[in-house]
């Protein structure tokens, strides 16, 4: 499906773009340890090709990050157009795929202009920081009510999915798994990132240093401002979304994993740094071993992760499905059962139906048939709706599978959507 192999790219481009940008500011030690935070939640084996703009979201939202990091760590006299206009053109973009990106683009911008203030020589350098600042964040803010307005999900309808306190089910849980891991990597994930917010607060402002050692510094200080900002901004969210009744669930909070990843490697380049500041020579030399060991340990954690939640995917699937292939060519149209909600048990469906059309070798045909997810992992193919079966929507259009894409369409009409098996 075209839109898998967007997320698939936007993945890669986060992960490069991550690594890069911390590589050249905090080092590759840290670089890495961010890389492997990233790959260490379930961000790729369950969201990294997505059919929705979820990676698409992640990549720009961590390049509004840095940009802002970058920009905020200079004077605004020395920001220069093209680190302005990089964290412009990422603060807008971030924007539009996501609805909750308005306001974290806006914050960024916010918080350079903070930076800008604190360190212009005269009024009009001010002025003209805040100018510009507040005037991205405006276009941020009206990109995204727009957009917003315009979308039809806006209604829709998630109360079964809403948080409720008592959480008996746990929907937490999952989202604060995001940013706290579990098992040794994951404790010491948690201690860096704890590090990380304390780094927000007790980061020196690089006086007195020379440029090679302060521009890492300031980097990291408003990096770590900048993300413990969003934090209190997602308490914000989460706060709206539980009231609204819209979906608690780990995927409205994906940016969590950008957040913690960040701040794994900005609490582990201040420790180290407040630790060398501390000792001579050999304990640099030895603290520089550890940051590569830490590294080295991050990225195999990391790998062998990802490795076993593929082997437990494929795992999962359940055998054979006792439907003929020449059933899954054409236009496949999804149903899912009137009396329950969790139409897609078990595995993904249109994953399942994408994984046996490609082991059928379907050819494309103008034939339509309908899709009924069972109890049981599996589905059944008719010619027509069976009975008692009603479409599978999102945000009041029918999900369809065709050749080569997952598509939606409006609503048939009363009648064709009524038609009972031929």
């Amino acid at each position: 499906m075209a839109y898998r192999r967007v997320s698939l790219i936007a993945a890669g481009l986060l992960v490069f773009a991550t690594t890069l940008a911390l590589h050249l500011r905090l080092g590759a030690p840290w670089a890495l340890v961010a890389a492997a935070a990233l790959a260490t939640p379930p961000l790729f084996a369950r969201y990294g090709a997505e059919s929705r703009p979820y990676m698409s979201w992640l990549l720009l939202f961590a390049l509004t990050l840095m940009a802002g990091a970058e920009a905020a760590s200079r004077p605004w006299r020395e920001t220069g157009r093209a680190r302005r206009a990089a964290l412009a053109v990422s603060a807008v973009a971030l924007s539009l795929v996501a609805l909750p990106g308005a306001l974290q683009a806006a914050l960024a911008g916010l918080l350079c202009a903070l930076s800008w203030r604190r360190r212009a020589q005269d009024r009009g350098e001010s002025r003209a920081a805040l100018r510009w600042s507040l005037l991205l964040a405006a276009a941020c803010v009206a990109v995204g009510l727009y957009f917003g307005a315009r979308s039809p999900c806006r209604a829709y309808d998630a109360g079964y999915l809403a948080f409720r306190w008592p959480d008996r089910t746990g929907r937490m849980a999952s989202v604060l798994a995001l940013l706290w891991g579990d098992g040794i990597a994951g404790q010491i994930g948690n201690a860096l990132s704890a590090l990380g917010l304390v780094a927000a607060l007790r980061l020196p402002a690089p006086r007195g240093l020379d440029e090679e050692s302060a521009r890492p510094a300031a980097f990291a200080s408003w990096l770590a401002r900048g993300l413990a900002a969003q934090l209190a901004l997602t308490v914000v969210l989460a706060v709206q979304v539980a009231l609204l009744g819209y979906y608690f669930i780990d995927r409205v909070f994906l940016h969590l994993v950008i957040c913690r990843a960040l701040l794994v490697a900005v609490g582990g380049w201040w420790l180290m740094r407040w630790l060398e500041a501390r000792g001579g020579p050999p304990t640099r030399t030895a603290l520089q071993a550890l940051a590569s060991g830490l590294a080295v340990f991050a990225v195999a954690t990391a790998f062998v992760t990802l490795r076993t939640r593929a082997e437990d995917a494929r795992s999962a699937l359940p055998a054979g499905n006792e439907v003929p292939c020449a059933a899954l060519g054409g236009t496949l149209v999804l149903d899912r059962p009137a009396d329950t909600r969790d139409w897609a048990a078990g595995p993904n469906l249109i994953v399942r139906l994408a994984e046996d059309r490609r082991r059928c070798g379907a050819d494309p045909s103008r034939d339509t048939r309908h899709v009924l997810a069972t109890g049981d992992a599996g589905y059944r193919i008719s010619a027509g709706r069976a009975p008692g079966a009603i479409p599978l929507e999102q945000c009041g259009r029918e999900v369809i599978l065709s050749w080569g894409a997952l598509a939606a369409r409006p609503p048939d009409p009363p009648l064709a959507s009524s038609a009972a098996p031929k």
